[in-house]
């Protein structure tokens, strides 16, 4: 068992259920804050151990979580973090296929998730460039999605669980697919297509701040990291970023990610 911190919240998980929530899912920490503040309830689909809601929830920019997955062990590792926390008057958490098994009365004001990034004609350069075998059921659980059933079935269902005027917010990878790939799906289950985002050097470095942080790191550059407040450490990662071979690099590989942005009025 592992644990991951954001800001006094500890997030607790087995390595095999971080589908990138510990990464590039602290992206939605700024794109949230900038594009539409605190809300009053957020939903996290396709939660796992719900990195993404915590920190939400831990920065400020949800009042209540509502959090759904498909496993039952990330759900298992979900009411852990609940109780080690006191974060049961805060915090739902459902077992769900998709959005099968919430509760018809449950409403939210801004929905996010990192749903699986690949289909049938991506998945195989995916596991043959991260290395992953695609007969890895858990894996495949993570990432594949074939003909984009999931996300159809999410976003034919999600209206029903909105507030008017909620915000939709689903990453997305670009080596697996293009907000082209989505926008039908929005639009037929009656929801406004807004926007694509993706991600400033301002929103990479505030991310990467908070993954340095999440863990207990005792040796090298990330000790001394953790411990410089986010307007000292910001400069330094932006100015690496125009010098430094590893931060390149490292902007490179957040910069494959994408926001899909929907709203429901």
């Amino acid at each position: 068992m592992k644990v991951f911190k954001v800001k006094g919240i500890k997030i607790f998980y087995d390595e095999k259920l971080d589908g990138g929530g510990t990464f590039f899912g602290q992206l939605y920490v700024p794109i949230v804050r900038k594009l539409v503040g605190k809300s009053k309830t957020c939903f996290e689909a396709f939660s796992g151990p719900a990195f993404i809601g915590f920190s939400l929830l831990a920065n400020n920019l949800c009042e209540e979580l509502v959090v759904a997955d498909i496993n039952p062990e990330a759900i298992n590792y979900i009411k852990l973090t609940v109780n080690e926390n006191n974060l049961s008057r805060k915090v739902r958490y459902y077992i769900a296929d998709v959005l099968e098994g919430i509760p018809e009365s449950e409403r939210f004001d801004l929905v996010v998730g990192n749903p699986p990034h690949f289909n049938e004609s991506t998945i195989k350069e995916f596991c043959r460039i991260y290395g992953v075998e695609c007969s890895n059921a858990i894996e495949m659980l993570k990432a594949y999605d074939p003909g984009w059933k999931l996300h159809k079935r999410f976003y034919d269902s999600i209206h029903k669980f909105l507030n008017k005027g909620a915000n939709i917010i689903l990453v997305e990878n670009s080596e697996g697919s293009s907000e082209k790939d989505f926008i039908e799906f929005i639009q037929k289950g009656g929801l406004k297509y807004v926007k694509t985002i993706h991600p400033t050097l301002d929103d990479i470095a505030e991310a990467y701040y908070i993954f340095i942080k999440g863990f207990d790191i005792k040796v090298g550059i990330p000790k001394v990291v953790k411990h410089l407040p986010i307007s000292v450490f910001r400069p330094l990662f932006l100015l690496g970023a125009k010098t430094y071979k590893p931060a390149k690099e490292l902007v490179s590989l957040y910069s494959k990610f994408y926001f899909i942005y929907s709203k429901y009025n």
